[in-house]
């Protein structure tokens, strides 16, 4: 499982994308048991909150299934 830090650039349902300290992005999608509704997506992008996520690899899907999101900062 794989930690990243950055970002959210673009926020729509269930699916967003990061743009993590080098200035790469990478999408990501929920994951049912992530502990977060799609619709707390967008207040972090418009807040712009730096956060870490933790994500699995997806079998048959390009991106990430996040299964953890931490605020670093307000």
């Amino acid at each position: 499982m794989q930690s990243i830090v950055g970002t959210i650039l673009i926020a729509q349902e269930g699916r967003f994308q990061l743009l993590d300290r080098d200035g790469v992005g990478h999408q990501f999608l929920l994951h049912h048991r992530s502990g977060v509704e799609p619709d707390q997506l967008p207040p972090l992008l418009h807040r712009r909150v730096r956060v870490a996520y933790r994500a699995a690899e997806m079998e048959h899907i390009i991106g990430h299934a996040v299964v953890h999101i931490e605020l670093l900062e307000e």
